[in-house]
């Protein structure tokens, strides 16, 4: 019975209880309405955050077609030399077949000038046919060339 009068002793009556509640709702509805007024300047932040990411992909996306045009540009730049391609059916193909074109060309062994089969082909190479040996330098070679009225 003790315990009963202590536990009834704090409270007493209703009216102590009504008023606590009173104050502690008073006080949770102030922080709800703090915090949902804290909610909505959130959301405006989120909602101006989303529309500044937009933005910054659409300019990006745009930088990025810029620079893929550029890379293209120079890529054909560097094989057109290389190849007989036109230049209107590389535009056509993405980087990445144009660099590997680029490479696959780059390995290609160029003839050298002091090659048999350097220059335009179908040309007489006559030093065969007057009993020449092409490329050679020798002194028996000069002396025919001289006696043939070759340079």
């Amino acid at each position: 019975m003790d315990n009963d009068k202590g536990g009834s002793g704090s409270n007493t009556g209703g009216s102590p209880d009504v008023g606590a509640d009173g104050v502690k709702s008073k006080t949770l509805k102030e922080k709800m309405d703090a915090l949902s007024a804290e909610n909505v300047a959130l959301k405006q932040e989120l909602e101006r955050t989303k529309n500044m990411l937009a933005e910054v992909t659409k300019e990006l996306d745009e930088v990025n077609s810029v620079r893929e045009a550029e890379e293209k540009e120079n890529l054909i730049s560097q094989i057109l030399p290389l190849s007989n391609c036109k230049a209107d059916q590389l535009a056509g193909k993405t980087s990445e077949q144009l660099k590997e074109m680029l490479a696959n060309l780059k390995m290609a062994v160029l003839p050298k000038a002091n090659s048999v089969r350097f220059g335009v082909m179908g040309l007489d190479i006559s030093d065969r046919e007057k009993g020449l040996t092409v490329g050679d330098l020798s002194v028996v070679t000069a002396e025919k060339r001289k006696a043939q009225g070759v340079a």
